[in-house]
Protein backbone atom coordinates (compact mmCIF):
# COMPACT_ATOMS: atom_id res chain seq x y z
CA UNK A 1 0.00 0.00 0.00
CA UNK A 2 1.55 3.50 -1.00
CA UNK A 3 1.51 5.40 2.49
CA UNK A 4 0.06 8.53 1.24
CA UNK A 5 -2.26 7.23 -1.69
CA UNK A 6 -5.06 9.25 -0.09
CA UNK A 7 -3.96 12.16 -0.44
CA UNK A 8 -4.18 12.30 -4.09
CA UNK A 9 -7.67 11.22 -3.95
CA UNK A 10 -8.25 13.92 -1.55
CA UNK A 11 -7.05 16.85 -3.67
CA UNK A 12 -9.19 15.50 -6.53
CA UNK A 13 -12.32 15.86 -4.28
CA UNK A 14 -13.65 19.53 -5.30
CA UNK A 15 -14.47 21.96 -2.77
CA UNK A 16 -18.00 21.68 -1.84
CA UNK A 17 -18.33 25.36 -0.93
CA UNK A 18 -16.75 26.41 -3.63
CA UNK A 19 -18.68 23.91 -5.85
CA UNK A 20 -21.96 25.16 -4.39
CA UNK A 21 -20.99 29.11 -4.46
CA UNK A 22 -20.58 28.59 -8.00
CA UNK A 23 -23.74 26.79 -8.93
CA UNK A 24 -25.99 29.36 -6.91
CA UNK A 25 -28.24 31.05 -8.95
CA UNK A 26 -28.58 34.67 -7.96
CA UNK A 27 -29.96 37.65 -10.14
CA UNK A 28 -28.25 38.80 -13.14
CA UNK A 29 -26.63 41.87 -11.57
CA UNK A 30 -28.25 44.87 -9.62
CA UNK A 31 -30.51 45.95 -12.46
CA UNK A 32 -31.90 42.55 -13.11
CA UNK A 33 -35.49 43.51 -14.58
CA UNK A 34 -36.71 39.85 -13.17
CA UNK A 35 -36.07 41.22 -9.58
CA UNK A 36 -39.50 43.04 -7.90
CA UNK A 37 -37.63 45.40 -5.98
CA UNK A 38 -36.66 46.87 -10.07
CA UNK A 39 -40.38 46.12 -11.45
CA UNK A 40 -41.48 49.86 -13.29
CA UNK A 41 -43.01 51.92 -11.09
CA UNK A 42 -46.30 51.48 -12.84
CA UNK A 43 -46.13 47.75 -12.16
CA UNK A 44 -45.17 48.38 -8.74
CA UNK A 45 -48.60 50.64 -7.65
CA UNK A 46 -50.61 48.03 -10.02
CA UNK A 47 -49.81 45.28 -8.17
CA UNK A 48 -50.00 47.21 -5.31
CA UNK A 49 -53.83 47.84 -5.93
CA UNK A 50 -54.49 44.30 -6.59
CA UNK A 51 -53.14 43.43 -3.32
CA UNK A 52 -54.91 46.47 -1.58
CA UNK A 53 -58.42 45.38 -2.98
CA UNK A 54 -57.52 41.62 -1.67
CA UNK A 55 -56.91 42.87 1.97
CA UNK A 56 -59.61 45.22 2.18
CA UNK A 57 -62.09 42.32 0.26
CA UNK A 58 -61.15 40.29 3.79
CA UNK A 59 -61.83 42.79 6.10
CA UNK A 60 -64.72 44.42 4.24
CA UNK A 61 -66.93 40.73 5.13
CA UNK A 62 -65.84 41.02 8.62
CA UNK A 63 -67.59 43.78 9.69
CA UNK A 64 -70.27 43.45 7.34
CA UNK A 65 -72.05 41.00 9.76
CA UNK A 66 -71.98 43.73 12.14
CA UNK A 67 -74.94 44.78 10.67
CA UNK A 68 -76.59 41.66 10.05
CA UNK A 69 -76.58 40.38 13.17
CA UNK A 70 -79.85 41.96 14.90
CA UNK A 71 -81.76 40.63 11.89
CA UNK A 72 -79.82 36.78 12.53
CA UNK A 73 -80.63 37.23 16.08
CA UNK A 74 -84.78 38.10 14.99
CA UNK A 75 -84.64 34.86 12.73
CA UNK A 76 -83.50 32.65 14.73
CA UNK A 77 -84.76 34.19 18.50
CA UNK A 78 -81.37 34.36 19.82
CA UNK A 79 -79.92 37.68 22.11
CA UNK A 80 -77.70 40.32 20.41
CA UNK A 81 -74.79 38.90 22.58
CA UNK A 82 -75.00 35.39 20.85
CA UNK A 83 -75.74 36.61 17.66
CA UNK A 84 -72.78 38.92 17.68
CA UNK A 85 -70.57 35.68 17.35
CA UNK A 86 -70.65 35.43 13.44
CA UNK A 87 -68.21 39.12 13.47
CA UNK A 88 -66.42 37.58 16.61
CA UNK A 89 -65.70 34.08 14.72
CA UNK A 90 -64.43 35.46 11.86
CA UNK A 91 -62.09 37.18 13.30
CA UNK A 92 -60.90 34.67 15.58
CA UNK A 93 -60.07 32.39 12.50
CA UNK A 94 -57.57 35.44 11.31
CA UNK A 95 -55.23 33.73 14.45
CA UNK A 96 -54.85 31.15 11.67
CA UNK A 97 -53.16 33.62 9.40
CA UNK A 98 -49.81 34.31 10.94
CA UNK A 99 -49.80 30.80 11.89
CA UNK A 100 -50.48 29.38 8.49
CA UNK A 101 -50.54 31.21 5.19
CA UNK A 102 -47.42 33.53 6.38
CA UNK A 103 -44.81 31.14 6.24
CA UNK A 104 -46.81 28.91 3.58
CA UNK A 105 -45.79 32.02 1.53
CA UNK A 106 -42.43 32.08 2.97
CA UNK A 107 -41.60 28.44 1.51
CA UNK A 108 -43.97 28.18 -1.48
CA UNK A 109 -44.60 31.65 -2.54
CA UNK A 110 -46.99 35.01 -2.06
CA UNK A 111 -49.78 33.75 -5.21
CA UNK A 112 -50.32 30.10 -3.79
CA UNK A 113 -50.67 30.95 -0.41
CA UNK A 114 -53.03 34.01 -1.06
CA UNK A 115 -55.24 32.87 -4.18
CA UNK A 116 -56.72 29.23 -3.31
CA UNK A 117 -57.40 30.77 0.15
CA UNK A 118 -59.41 33.89 -1.21
CA UNK A 119 -62.00 30.95 -2.89
CA UNK A 120 -62.12 28.90 -0.23
CA UNK A 121 -62.86 31.70 1.87
CA UNK A 122 -65.64 32.43 -1.15
CA UNK A 123 -66.87 29.52 -0.94
CA UNK A 124 -67.49 29.86 2.99
CA UNK A 125 -69.33 33.28 2.37
CA UNK A 126 -72.05 31.66 0.14
CA UNK A 127 -72.34 29.01 2.41
CA UNK A 128 -73.33 31.59 5.30
CA UNK A 129 -75.44 33.22 2.78
CA UNK A 130 -77.67 29.97 2.08
CA UNK A 131 -77.20 28.51 5.60
CA UNK A 132 -79.97 27.33 6.99
CA UNK A 133 -79.30 26.88 10.51
CA UNK A 134 -77.16 28.75 13.49
CA UNK A 135 -74.49 26.56 13.30
CA UNK A 136 -73.94 26.32 9.75
CA UNK A 137 -73.74 30.10 10.16
CA UNK A 138 -71.23 30.12 12.86
CA UNK A 139 -69.09 27.59 11.27
CA UNK A 140 -69.10 29.30 8.10
CA UNK A 141 -68.43 32.42 9.10
CA UNK A 142 -65.28 31.27 11.88
CA UNK A 143 -63.71 28.80 8.32
CA UNK A 144 -64.66 32.31 6.46
CA UNK A 145 -62.56 34.20 8.51
CA UNK A 146 -59.64 31.25 8.59
CA UNK A 147 -59.07 31.32 5.10
CA UNK A 148 -59.42 35.43 4.45
CA UNK A 149 -56.89 35.52 7.40
CA UNK A 150 -54.21 34.94 4.07
CA UNK A 151 -54.41 38.39 2.09
CA UNK A 152 -54.51 40.56 5.67
CA UNK A 153 -51.72 38.12 6.96
CA UNK A 154 -49.25 37.47 3.54
CA UNK A 155 -50.12 41.07 1.33
CA UNK A 156 -47.81 42.91 4.13
CA UNK A 157 -44.87 40.73 3.57
CA UNK A 158 -45.70 40.90 -0.51
CA UNK A 159 -45.36 44.57 -0.70
CA UNK A 160 -42.14 44.85 0.66
CA UNK A 161 -40.92 42.20 -1.54
CA UNK A 162 -40.96 44.98 -4.23
CA UNK A 163 -40.58 48.19 -2.43
CA UNK A 164 -37.60 49.79 -1.61
CA UNK A 165 -37.31 50.55 2.61
CA UNK A 166 -37.35 54.64 1.13
CA UNK A 167 -40.51 53.49 -0.23
CA UNK A 168 -42.43 51.03 1.55
CA UNK A 169 -43.51 53.78 3.88
CA UNK A 170 -46.04 54.95 1.49
CA UNK A 171 -47.14 51.46 0.45
CA UNK A 172 -47.81 50.22 3.98
CA UNK A 173 -49.99 53.36 4.33
CA UNK A 174 -51.87 51.97 1.58
CA UNK A 175 -52.27 48.14 2.96
CA UNK A 176 -52.97 49.63 6.22
CA UNK A 177 -55.72 51.70 5.03
CA UNK A 178 -57.01 48.74 3.18
CA UNK A 179 -57.79 46.90 6.16
CA UNK A 180 -59.58 49.19 8.22
CA UNK A 181 -61.63 51.03 4.79
CA UNK A 182 -63.03 47.65 4.52
CA UNK A 183 -64.72 46.97 8.36
CA UNK A 184 -65.05 50.79 8.27
CA UNK A 185 -67.54 51.25 5.63
CA UNK A 186 -69.04 47.70 5.49
CA UNK A 187 -71.73 48.29 7.91
CA UNK A 188 -72.89 51.36 6.38
CA UNK A 189 -73.57 49.02 3.12
CA UNK A 190 -74.59 45.79 5.31
CA UNK A 191 -77.14 47.84 7.50
CA UNK A 192 -78.72 49.28 3.99
CA UNK A 193 -78.84 45.86 2.54
CA UNK A 194 -80.10 43.92 5.76
CA UNK A 195 -83.10 46.75 5.85
CA UNK A 196 -84.14 45.69 2.08
CA UNK A 197 -86.56 43.45 0.77
CA UNK A 198 -82.52 41.40 0.15
CA UNK A 199 -82.73 40.40 3.59
CA UNK A 200 -79.74 39.98 5.61
CA UNK A 201 -78.02 36.84 3.63
CA UNK A 202 -77.35 39.62 0.73
CA UNK A 203 -74.81 41.06 3.00
CA UNK A 204 -72.82 37.29 1.99
CA UNK A 205 -73.38 37.82 -1.32
CA UNK A 206 -72.36 41.26 -1.76
CA UNK A 207 -68.88 39.41 -0.36
CA UNK A 208 -69.35 36.94 -2.80
CA UNK A 209 -69.51 38.91 -5.67
CA UNK A 210 -66.70 41.59 -4.60
CA UNK A 211 -63.97 38.63 -3.80
CA UNK A 212 -64.77 36.84 -6.95
CA UNK A 213 -64.27 39.87 -9.04
CA UNK A 214 -61.11 40.57 -6.91
CA UNK A 215 -59.91 37.00 -7.56
CA UNK A 216 -60.84 36.92 -11.30
CA UNK A 217 -58.27 40.20 -11.68
CA UNK A 218 -55.40 38.10 -9.22
CA UNK A 219 -55.46 34.98 -11.84
CA UNK A 220 -55.26 37.10 -14.53
CA UNK A 221 -52.06 39.80 -13.27
CA UNK A 222 -50.95 39.09 -10.00
CA UNK A 223 -47.63 38.09 -10.56
CA UNK A 224 -45.17 36.34 -7.79
CA UNK A 225 -43.35 38.92 -5.47
CA UNK A 226 -41.20 36.54 -3.80
CA UNK A 227 -37.32 36.80 -4.60
CA UNK A 228 -36.57 33.45 -3.39
CA UNK A 229 -39.11 31.81 -5.36
CA UNK A 230 -38.53 33.55 -8.33
CA UNK A 231 -34.91 32.76 -8.31
CA UNK A 232 -35.70 28.97 -7.28
CA UNK A 233 -37.78 29.39 -10.86
CA UNK A 234 -35.38 30.64 -12.43
CA UNK A 235 -33.01 28.01 -11.42
CA UNK A 236 -35.41 25.08 -12.15
CA UNK A 237 -35.50 26.61 -15.85
CA UNK A 238 -31.90 26.84 -15.88
CA UNK A 239 -31.29 23.38 -14.96
CA UNK A 240 -33.26 22.01 -17.91
CA UNK A 241 -31.82 24.31 -20.19
CA UNK A 242 -27.84 23.88 -19.50
CA UNK A 243 -28.69 20.13 -18.30
CA UNK A 244 -26.47 21.69 -14.86
CA UNK A 245 -28.38 19.87 -12.53
CA UNK A 246 -26.75 21.27 -9.50
CA UNK A 247 -27.62 24.76 -9.82
CA UNK A 248 -29.85 25.77 -7.14
CA UNK A 249 -31.43 28.78 -5.38
CA UNK A 250 -30.50 29.95 -1.83
CA UNK A 251 -33.82 29.01 -0.95
CA UNK A 252 -33.44 25.42 -1.98
CA UNK A 253 -30.76 25.25 1.04
CA UNK A 254 -33.00 25.77 3.58
CA UNK A 255 -34.36 23.62 6.17
CA UNK A 256 -38.34 23.33 5.29
CA UNK A 257 -38.81 20.76 7.65
CA UNK A 258 -42.30 20.66 10.22
CA UNK A 259 -39.83 20.87 13.02
CA UNK A 260 -38.28 24.00 11.71
CA UNK A 261 -41.20 25.23 10.74
CA UNK A 262 -43.32 25.01 14.18
CA UNK A 263 -40.40 26.70 15.78
CA UNK A 264 -40.43 29.65 13.56
CA UNK A 265 -43.89 30.17 13.10
CA UNK A 266 -45.50 29.12 16.35
CA UNK A 267 -42.53 28.10 19.24
CA UNK A 268 -40.51 31.78 18.51
CA UNK A 269 -43.47 34.48 18.04
CA UNK A 270 -44.91 33.25 21.54
CA UNK A 271 -41.47 33.48 23.05
CA UNK A 272 -41.10 36.84 21.67
CA UNK A 273 -45.10 38.10 22.95
CA UNK A 274 -44.08 36.89 26.43
CA UNK A 275 -40.47 37.40 26.91
CA UNK A 276 -39.88 40.85 24.67
CA UNK A 277 -40.70 43.92 26.23
CA UNK A 278 -40.41 45.54 22.95
CA UNK A 279 -43.27 42.94 21.37
CA UNK A 280 -45.45 42.77 23.93
CA UNK A 281 -46.18 46.33 24.56
CA UNK A 282 -46.23 47.35 20.68
CA UNK A 283 -48.70 44.00 20.22
CA UNK A 284 -50.74 45.02 22.93
CA UNK A 285 -51.29 48.11 22.18
CA UNK A 286 -52.01 47.80 18.24
CA UNK A 287 -54.40 44.95 19.71
CA UNK A 288 -56.02 47.04 21.72
CA UNK A 289 -56.83 49.93 18.78
CA UNK A 290 -58.03 46.85 17.15
CA UNK A 291 -60.01 45.91 19.44
CA UNK A 292 -61.69 48.97 19.59
CA UNK A 293 -62.37 49.48 16.04
CA UNK A 294 -64.79 46.33 15.88
CA UNK A 295 -65.73 47.42 19.01
CA UNK A 296 -67.02 50.45 17.65
CA UNK A 297 -69.01 48.50 14.96
CA UNK A 298 -71.42 46.89 18.49
CA UNK A 299 -71.28 50.06 20.23
CA UNK A 300 -71.92 52.57 17.66
CA UNK A 301 -75.76 50.97 16.77
CA UNK A 302 -76.19 51.45 20.60
CA UNK A 303 -74.97 54.83 20.94
CA UNK A 304 -76.99 56.56 18.11
CA UNK A 305 -80.14 54.03 17.64
CA UNK A 306 -80.66 53.05 21.10
CA UNK A 307 -79.67 56.14 22.88
CA UNK A 308 -80.22 58.87 20.16
CA UNK A 309 -83.19 57.04 18.89
CA UNK A 310 -82.00 57.10 15.55
CA UNK A 311 -83.21 54.59 12.53
CA UNK A 312 -80.79 51.61 11.85
CA UNK A 313 -79.69 52.58 8.77
CA UNK A 314 -78.65 56.36 9.42
CA UNK A 315 -77.10 55.40 12.77
CA UNK A 316 -74.44 53.16 10.72
CA UNK A 317 -73.52 56.75 9.34
CA UNK A 318 -71.02 57.52 12.04
CA UNK A 319 -68.91 55.03 11.03
CA UNK A 320 -67.79 56.89 8.10
CA UNK A 321 -66.28 59.55 10.97
CA UNK A 322 -63.65 56.40 11.72
CA UNK A 323 -62.86 56.12 8.19
CA UNK A 324 -62.42 59.96 7.30
CA UNK A 325 -59.95 59.69 10.81
CA UNK A 326 -58.24 56.99 9.04
CA UNK A 327 -57.99 58.75 5.65
CA UNK A 328 -56.74 61.57 7.63
CA UNK A 329 -53.88 59.21 9.80
CA UNK A 330 -52.67 57.88 5.94
CA UNK A 331 -51.98 61.51 5.43
CA UNK A 332 -49.49 62.18 8.07
CA UNK A 333 -48.07 58.53 7.97
CA UNK A 334 -47.49 59.09 4.06
CA UNK A 335 -46.04 62.71 5.01
CA UNK A 336 -43.84 61.64 7.88
CA UNK A 337 -42.44 58.40 6.17
CA UNK A 338 -42.29 60.50 2.56
CA UNK A 339 -40.49 63.68 4.07
CA UNK A 340 -39.09 63.56 7.32
CA UNK A 341 -38.02 59.93 7.73
CA UNK A 342 -36.37 59.90 4.33
CA UNK A 343 -34.96 62.94 4.89
CA UNK A 344 -33.23 61.63 8.16
CA UNK A 345 -32.14 58.27 6.22
CA UNK A 346 -30.60 60.72 3.44
CA UNK A 347 -28.45 62.86 6.29
CA UNK A 348 -27.57 59.43 8.59
CA UNK A 349 -25.84 57.15 5.78
CA UNK A 350 -29.41 55.19 4.66
CA UNK A 351 -29.98 54.21 8.50
CA UNK A 352 -32.45 54.89 11.27
CA UNK A 353 -32.93 53.65 14.18
CA UNK A 354 -36.47 51.48 15.25
CA UNK A 355 -36.97 54.73 17.41
CA UNK A 356 -37.55 57.17 14.19
CA UNK A 357 -41.14 55.61 13.41
CA UNK A 358 -43.13 56.66 16.43
CA UNK A 359 -43.46 59.92 16.25
CA UNK A 360 -46.94 59.17 14.09
CA UNK A 361 -48.03 56.61 16.96
CA UNK A 362 -47.17 59.68 19.80
CA UNK A 363 -49.53 61.61 17.96
CA UNK A 364 -52.28 59.14 17.96
CA UNK A 365 -51.48 58.22 21.89
CA UNK A 366 -52.89 61.91 22.51
CA UNK A 367 -55.54 61.96 20.20
CA UNK A 368 -57.31 58.18 21.05
CA UNK A 369 -57.91 59.19 24.58
CA UNK A 370 -59.45 62.53 23.59
CA UNK A 371 -61.73 61.35 20.90
CA UNK A 372 -62.88 58.76 23.75
CA UNK A 373 -63.58 61.30 26.14
CA UNK A 374 -65.30 63.32 23.76
CA UNK A 375 -67.31 60.55 22.25
CA UNK A 376 -68.13 59.49 25.82
CA UNK A 377 -69.20 63.22 27.07
CA UNK A 378 -70.89 64.38 24.09
CA UNK A 379 -73.24 61.01 23.94
CA UNK A 380 -76.09 62.62 25.59
CA UNK A 381 -79.59 63.47 23.11
CA UNK A 382 -79.52 66.51 24.27
CA UNK A 383 -76.18 67.57 22.88
CA UNK A 384 -75.96 67.69 19.14
CA UNK A 385 -74.71 65.09 17.56
CA UNK A 386 -71.95 66.31 15.40
CA UNK A 387 -69.44 66.51 18.21
CA UNK A 388 -69.46 62.65 18.76
CA UNK A 389 -68.90 62.53 15.05
CA UNK A 390 -65.67 64.28 16.02
CA UNK A 391 -64.44 61.81 18.88
CA UNK A 392 -64.71 59.19 16.20
CA UNK A 393 -62.90 60.76 13.45
CA UNK A 394 -59.74 60.85 16.15
CA UNK A 395 -60.74 57.78 17.34
CA UNK A 396 -60.08 56.24 13.52
CA UNK A 397 -57.18 58.74 12.94
CA UNK A 398 -55.79 57.15 16.28
CA UNK A 399 -55.88 54.15 15.36
CA UNK A 400 -54.17 53.84 12.01
CA UNK A 401 -51.37 55.66 13.20
CA UNK A 402 -50.95 53.33 15.97
CA UNK A 403 -51.34 50.17 14.21
CA UNK A 404 -48.66 51.28 10.93
CA UNK A 405 -46.21 52.56 13.84
CA UNK A 406 -46.38 49.38 15.44
CA UNK A 407 -46.11 47.19 12.46
CA UNK A 408 -42.71 49.18 11.12
CA UNK A 409 -41.03 49.59 14.67
CA UNK A 410 -41.50 45.35 15.15
CA UNK A 411 -40.22 45.10 11.44
CA UNK A 412 -36.93 47.78 11.80
CA UNK A 413 -36.46 46.39 15.74
CA UNK A 414 -36.37 42.63 14.75
CA UNK A 415 -35.21 42.39 10.99
CA UNK A 416 -34.23 39.36 10.72
CA UNK A 417 -36.91 37.84 12.71
CA UNK A 418 -39.24 40.44 11.56
CA UNK A 419 -41.73 37.42 10.38
CA UNK A 420 -42.48 36.14 14.15
CA UNK A 421 -42.35 39.44 15.73
CA UNK A 422 -45.48 40.18 13.19
CA UNK A 423 -46.43 36.82 13.72
CA UNK A 424 -46.89 37.46 17.37
CA UNK A 425 -48.76 41.27 16.97
CA UNK A 426 -50.98 39.95 13.92
CA UNK A 427 -52.13 37.03 16.42
CA UNK A 428 -52.18 38.85 19.82
CA UNK A 429 -54.63 41.65 17.33
CA UNK A 430 -57.09 39.05 16.25
CA UNK A 431 -57.47 37.82 19.48
CA UNK A 432 -58.30 41.43 21.02
CA UNK A 433 -60.82 41.78 17.68
CA UNK A 434 -62.42 38.33 18.21
CA UNK A 435 -62.97 39.39 21.75
CA UNK A 436 -64.37 43.38 22.30
CA UNK A 437 -67.07 42.68 20.02
CA UNK A 438 -68.79 40.22 22.67
CA UNK A 439 -68.66 42.67 25.48
CA UNK A 440 -69.78 45.68 24.04
CA UNK A 441 -72.90 45.50 24.83
CA UNK A 442 -72.61 44.38 28.46
CA UNK A 443 -70.14 47.66 29.04
CA UNK A 444 -72.03 50.24 27.33
CA UNK A 445 -75.60 49.14 28.51
CA UNK A 446 -74.21 48.66 32.22
CA UNK A 447 -72.07 51.71 32.46
CA UNK A 448 -73.66 53.74 29.98
CA UNK A 449 -72.24 55.44 26.84
CA UNK A 450 -69.97 58.01 29.16
CA UNK A 451 -68.21 55.88 31.40
CA UNK A 452 -68.05 53.21 29.11
CA UNK A 453 -65.81 55.54 26.69
CA UNK A 454 -63.95 56.80 29.73
CA UNK A 455 -62.93 53.52 30.87
CA UNK A 456 -61.67 52.86 27.30
CA UNK A 457 -60.34 56.06 27.16
CA UNK A 458 -58.20 55.68 30.59
CA UNK A 459 -56.88 52.14 29.40
CA UNK A 460 -55.54 54.11 25.95
CA UNK A 461 -53.53 56.80 28.40
CA UNK A 462 -51.71 54.10 30.07
CA UNK A 463 -50.93 52.23 26.70
CA UNK A 464 -49.88 55.43 25.13
CA UNK A 465 -46.89 56.05 27.02
CA UNK A 466 -45.39 52.89 25.40
CA UNK A 467 -44.26 55.30 22.33
CA UNK A 468 -42.55 57.35 25.06
CA UNK A 469 -41.15 54.58 27.00
CA UNK A 470 -39.16 53.57 23.81
CA UNK A 471 -38.22 56.42 22.59
CA UNK A 472 -36.17 56.51 25.97
CA UNK A 473 -35.30 52.89 26.60
CA UNK A 474 -35.61 51.04 23.16
CA UNK A 475 -32.06 51.09 22.75
CA UNK A 476 -31.45 49.56 25.79
CA UNK A 477 -33.83 47.39 25.62
CA UNK A 478 -32.40 46.07 22.25
CA UNK A 479 -29.07 45.61 23.26
CA UNK A 480 -30.52 42.79 26.11
CA UNK A 481 -32.41 41.13 23.36
CA UNK A 482 -31.95 37.99 23.05
CA UNK A 483 -33.67 37.66 19.27
CA UNK A 484 -31.49 40.54 18.30
CA UNK A 485 -28.18 40.09 17.08
CA UNK A 486 -25.25 42.58 18.76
Amino acid sequence: MEPFAGSSALRDIPNEKEDAKSTLVTWDGPDDPENPQNWPRTKKVGVTALLGFTTMSATFASSIFSSASPYVAKQYGISSEVGILGLSLYLLGFTVGPIVFGPVSEVYGRKIAILPAVFIFICFSAATATAENLQTIFISRFFAGGFASSPVSVVGGAMADFWSQRERGGAIVIYSLCVVAGPSLAPLIGSAISESYLTWRWTEYVCVILTSTVLAFNLLFLPETSAPILLTGKARRLRFETKNWALHSAHEELDHSLTVFMHKNLVTPLAMLAKEPMVTLIATYNAFAYGVLYLLFAAIPIIFEEVRGWKPVPATLPNLATFVGTLIAAAINGYYSGKIFVRYLDTHGGKAPPEKRLPPMMIGAITFPVGFFIVGWTSNPSIHWFPSLIGFTLIGMSFLLIFQSGMNYLVDAYTRVAASAVSANTFLRSLFGATFPLFAKPLFNNLGVSWACTLLGCIAVLLGLTPIMFTRYGQRLREKSKFIPS
